[in-house]
């Protein structure tokens, strides 16, 4: 009986044993059951299918099913389209600059490295240069300047480190620190603004040249780019350097060569690199060609470099090579073969920038022969706005001029969505000739208005004199005792002297006439700017703009 007893309690052990062990595992695997007898599963579920379809469901009471939330709406965003990343200087990238003894202690270890990277460069007798350790140790120094917000010390040490990164080949990492360098020479102050022009210039030149080691003909130009914009820095004036302008025009080169470019021949400086120029004829031939669509640079948003070279041509008032440089963005844009609004844009730039040479007749013909080939373009407000530009100047219509450009006009949306040079170079084109520049404008009426006042001291002076009486003058007669002693001193010249043997009639009325001019009032310079006017009018050679407008062209200084 006792072992029976035992055998039943030890199998009901087991038994118990056995629940909980598969209650832990099944809790282990899929969660631990509250003590509603195991009906967690259910409450998740019933919360999953609430949060899908709303809650509600029939409840123990037989309760009507609840109206489902409605969702809660968001706001769309539009998309902002594509925008050219601004490129911000600063001597440090988010790193706050080390003060007190973290900073010495910071420029000391700088300058263990400075020296552990000139003693790997050294050379010996059983020993010799390590490009390799010293590009890692200027590197390890110029980011140890960074951080003590030392410009110069990290321009150096990163220009070095490029120096070291090129002689092993290691080219990406020698452009970025070029390029670098020439970042924090542009906010260093302790060089002249000369210095830092032509060691910007340097500098950029030497990243586009590690650039083009990798084949990166896209990346080299832009730094070629960048080389040309450095010679602007911090420049006032308002006339464009010859250097820089040669400078400008090679970097639109390096986007798309001259025998790819229809605006070639505008090219003011320079000769392409792609054309011989020792040959007889301006010929393109088919070898020329396809060297130059090799070394075109086709990657994505290449024209935006371009336009930004446009704006600058177009600032200092270098009309033709402004369009040089929207010729070879045109280049790019039609050799992607697709019709863009950009393509567009850069049409009407095109027919703008011939107005402002004063060619109409060129831009006309631009219309004609290429532009309006797309057919895209013959429905967007860009063809709009050029054709009522050229056929306004062609046909001398001020008022339709004033109209097309007009910005409360049919044509504001095409021109709003213009740079603002372009915008300002509309508003300036005339009927007849170049388009004017505001600060030449002003510059010329400066000149004018010097001019005109010395013209008016000169009247005056010549008016004075006139007025003045003259000294007698004592006429030699040969020794005679005939000759009249009264007329010795006479207040006439030779020629009214010799008129002596005229009737006396005669020389009445010549005298009369003479002191008649005498005693006319010089004209002084307004009345005879006021006469050429009144000359051109009737010439029908008027200009539809201002006074000012009528000054002399510019005059080129360099």
């Amino acid at each position: 009986v006792f072992s029976d007893d035992r055998l039943s309690i030890t199998s009901a052990n087991s038994m118990s044993n056995y629940k909980r062990n598969t209650a832990s595992d099944r809790d282990a695997l899929f969660g631990g059951s509250s003590g509603g007898g195991g009906s967690k599963h259910k409450k998740n579920n019933a919360a999953n299918r609430d949060a899908l379809f709303g809650e509600g469901g029939a409840s123990n009471s037989g309760s009507r099913a609840t109206k489902p939330s409605a969702p809660k709406a968001t706001k769309a965003t539009a998309a902002k389209g594509y925008k050219p990343k601004q490129t911000t200087v600063s001597s440090s990238t988010g790193r706050s600059v080390l003060s007190g003894e973290a900073r010495a202690a910071k420029m000391k270890e700088a300058e263990e490295y400075r020296a552990k990277a000139k003693k790997a460069m050294s050379r010996g007798v059983f020993a010799r240069a390590d490009p390799l350790a010293a590009s890692m140790f200027y590197k390890r120094a110029a980011d140890a300047y960074q951080q003590c917000g030392e410009v110069r010390l990290e321009r150096i040490h990163r220009e070095a480190g490029a120096g070291t990164q090129m002689q092993q080949g290691a080219y990406a990492t020698a452009a970025a620190d070029y390029a670098r360098a020439a970042e924090l020479l542009q906010i260093s102050n302790e060089e002249s603004i000369e210095e830092k022009r032509k060691e910007g210039c340097r500098l950029y030149n030497a990243a586009a040249n590690a650039f083009r080691q990798m084949g990166e003909t896209g990346k080299a130009a832009e730094c070629v780019v960048n080389a040309a914009l450095a010679l602007l820095w911090d420049d006032e004036t308002t006339l464009l350097s010859k250097e820089a302008l040669a400078r400008m025009e090679e970097a639109v080169e390096a986007y798309v060569p001259d025998p790819m470019n229809r605006y070639a021949r505008y090219r003011q400086l320079g000769v392409s690199a792609f054309v011989d120029p020792d040959a007889e004829s301006d010929v393109i031939t088919p070898d020329m060609m396809a060297l130059a669509k090799e070394h075109m640079v086709t990657k994505a948003y290449a024209y935006e470099p371009l336009h930004k070279l446009t704006y600058v041509f177009c600032h200092y008032g270098e009309y033709a090579s402004a369009l040089y440089a929207v010729g070879a963005a045109t280049a790019i844009l039609e050799a992607e073969g697709i019709a863009t609004l950009s393509l567009s844009r850069n049409y009407i730039m095109e027919t703008i920038l011939l107005l402002a040479m004063g060619d109409p007749v060129a831009a006309e013909r631009a219309f004609l022969d290429w532009h309006v080939q797309k057919t895209s373009y013959l429905t967007s407000r860009e063809c709009k706005l050029a054709e009522e530009l050229f056929r306004a100047v062609l046909a001398r219509d001020g008022d339709a001029l004033d109209e097309a450009r007009s910005p409360e006009g049919s044509n504001r949306a095409a021109l709003s969505n213009l740079n603002e040079e372009m915008r300002t170079i509309v508003q300036q084109l005339r009927v007849s000739g170049v388009a004017r520049r505001q600060g030449a404008m002003k510059t010329s009426s400066k000149a004018k208005k010097a001019v005109d006042d010395e013209l008016s001291r000169e009247l005056q002076s010549a008016k004075v004199a006139a007025k003045a009486p003259k000294p007698a003058q004592m006429v030699v007669q040969p020794a005679d005792d005939d000759v009249d002693l009264d007329n010795a001193f006479i207040g006439e010249d030779e020629s009214s002297s010799s008129g002596s043997d005229l009737p006396v009639g005669e020389s009445s009325s010549q005298d009369e006439s003479d002191n008649e001019q005498e005693e006319k009032v010089p004209m002084d310079a307004a009345a005879l700017n006021a006469e050429m006017d009144d000359l051109m009018n009737d010439l029908g050679l008027d200009s539809d703009e201002s006074e000012e407008d009528l000054d002399d062209d510019d005059i080129d200084l360099r």
